[in-house]
Parts: C-alpha cells; structure tokens; sequence
C-alpha cells in the first residue's frame, strides 16, 4: 500500500476513518498529558461531525501501510480575523525522523494560502522539540496558555459559598441569573454585546482583530453544542438599576463524556469590575453544576499565562495547571519557504 496522503472531512467521513483518526489522536494527546484519559469515540466523533458554519476546519492525514502515521488540521473564520489562519501538525513519535511532516506541510500551507491567508499560528507544548522547527520557520512565541484543570473532589463549597455571599453584600445593586442554551430571543443581543468584553484580555504580541458575536454565531454555537448532546451554561451578572448586564461566566457539560466539563469565559465589563463579580459568577456557576451535573468529576479551562486575575481566581478554586503551551505566530509565506513545501 505504501506511504499516501489523505484528505479527510469529517463532516461525512465513515466512522472507520474517524475511528483511525481517533487512535492516532489518543498516541498524539498521551504524548502531551500523560496519564490523562483518551476522550471517548462518541465525544470525539460529535465534535468532528459538528463544526461551526463560519469556521471550517480541514485535516489530512499520512498513511503507511494504512496506518496513520502523521496528521494535520488548518482552521480559519470566515468573516473576520480574515488574514490569521490556524495550522498544526504532528508526527507519530514511532515513525518520525521520516519526511512525514514535509509531506503533509504542503496541504495545510496551501489550505491557508487559498483562504487568503497571511499569518499562520499554532500551539506547542513547552520545551518540545518542535518548538526548535517553528523558530526555524521564522514563527515567534506571543504568549503562553495554560490548560488547567479544577477536580470536584477538590472543592470547597464552604469557600464558594462565602464568594457568593461577600460579593453580594459588596455587590449590593447586583443580582446574578442562570441560563442554560438556548438562551431567550430577548436577551441574546445584550449578551452577545457583553460578551465583546473577552477583548480585553491579555493577548501579548498575538495579531488578531477585535473578534464579535452576532446573534447568529451563538446561535450556531448553541446548535453545534446541541448536536453534540453538550449543554452550555450562563451565569450572568445584572446591575438592577439599569438592566445592564454587568458580567458573564459560561461553561459546557457533555452527555458523550459525562465526568468532564469545560470552563468557557468569564469576563466583567470594565465599569462594573472590583466588586467581586467574576468570584461571584463564576462560584455560583459551579456551585450549580455539580448540583445539576453530579457525574461531572473534572473541569478544564485554557488561561493566557499573563491574565493575571482570571489565572488567580482559578487557582483559588482549585485549578491546578495541566499543560503549558506555547502560541506561536509567524508569516505563511516565510513559513513555507523555510520548509521548503
């Protein structure tokens, strides 16, 4: 059968083929987080199977004797951040040191290169040798993520509950509200505009656009999340004497993979922080998950390293690091060049 290069949807791939894509994935992410569960078949083909309209993402594969032996993946949005593209790719550590990654380089370059884009960006494990190829390649390190990750049985409810109680002392013309998706046609313009806080996280020295929200992307969002049996949820914090919403947390449970739930974003509009909100929403947000989620025994989050006070609330409700990642951004075209694809 020999080496070949296969393109891969998997909006419409066959589960077998998902499937091989699957047990190279769990090879790659044991590499990464050793020790940590592989993601169930089910979660993994929901989440292949249900991506974003505006946000198409393409994958390739190397083969050798009909095992996957190397994969990439490009991503990029349709409507805004239009000269950013994400790409990735990575070799199965039994059969690098192969001219695998030079063969499959050339697809994932002229995906990007054909949606117009300019820049390329990726993520790599800290101190990994690929770090040494993506400097070659003239990418520079813009800032450092962290995947964290809160275990429930490490949580102190009493602590949570005294967040929610001083906050709404000190918070005293706020109240906060819960949403679980879809949320009301009433209140998703408001909340689309608040979300627009994320802005003004930290990114360094990334280069990206402001992003936005419409109604229509969360919409979709919320679809995606249904068709994969997950459920979003929204704490929102609202100042009562103006209807104003004042501050956002969001989280994801899923039914494919009951025992693990995601931390989204937690933001407080800059007129309404140092008052306790983001403690406020993001405890009473907990505090009603593992009610109405008992399965729920882990939840993961990702933090740029220099977003200081979200890092700080996290590590006060138990978060602990998981992985350290490195964002790395550089020009596609110099990229390409010095790959020689």
């Amino acid at each position: 059968m020999g080496i070949q290069i296969e393109s891969i949807d998997t909006l419409t791939a066959p589960n077998s083929v998902l499937r091989d894509l699957a047990d190279y994935y769990d090879v790659i992410e044991a590499e990464e987080r050793p020790g940590d569960p592989p993601t169930p078949r089910p979660m993994q083909y929901a989440d292949w199977r249900n991506l974003l309209p505006l946000q198409p993402v393409k994958r390739w594969v190397v083969r050798d004797g009909g095992q996957v032996v190397a994969a990439a993946v490009a991503a990029y949005d349709l409507e805004q951040n239009l000269e950013n593209g994400f790409g990735r790719l990575h070799v199965h550590p039994e059969h690098r040191g192969r001219g695998h990654a030079r063969r499959i380089a050339g697809p994932l370059f002229d995906e990007l290169e054909g949606a117009g884009r300019t820049r390329v960006d990726t993520y790599i494990k800290n101190d990994a040798p690929a770090e040494d190829l993506a400097a070659r390649l003239g990418m520079k390190a813009v800032y450092e993520e962290k995947r964290s990750r809160l275990r429930i049985d490490d949580l102190d409810h009493d602590l949570m509950r005294s967040w929610i109680e001083r906050a709404s002392e000190r918070g005293s013309e706020y109240r906060v509200e819960y949403f679980r998706s879809p949320l009301p046609d009433e209140m998703i313009e408001q909340y689309c505009d608040l979300a627009l806080v994320m802005n003004t996280a930290p990114r360094e020295d990334f280069e990206e656009e402001d992003e936005v929200l419409t109604p229509q992307m969360w919409r979709d969002l919320e679809k995606s999340a249904a068709d994969s049996k997950s459920q979003i949820h929204v704490m929102i914090a609202i100042h009562e004497p103006t209807g104003d919403y004042a501050g956002y947390t969001t989280m994801k449970t899923q039914d494919l993979q009951p025992d693990l739930a995601w931390q989204w974003d937690t933001g407080i509009h800059p007129h309404h922080r140092n008052k306790g909100l983001g403690r406020w929403v993001k405890a009473a947000m907990i505090e009603k998950v593992v009610v109405d989620h008992p399965a729920v025994a882990r939840v993961d989050t990702y933090n740029a390293g220099s977003n200081v006070p979200m890092l700080n609330i996290n590590v006060a409700m138990g978060f602990r690091t998981l992985l350290l990642t490195r964002i790395w951004q550089g020009d596609l075209a110099t990229a390409r060049q010095r790959f020689d694809v």
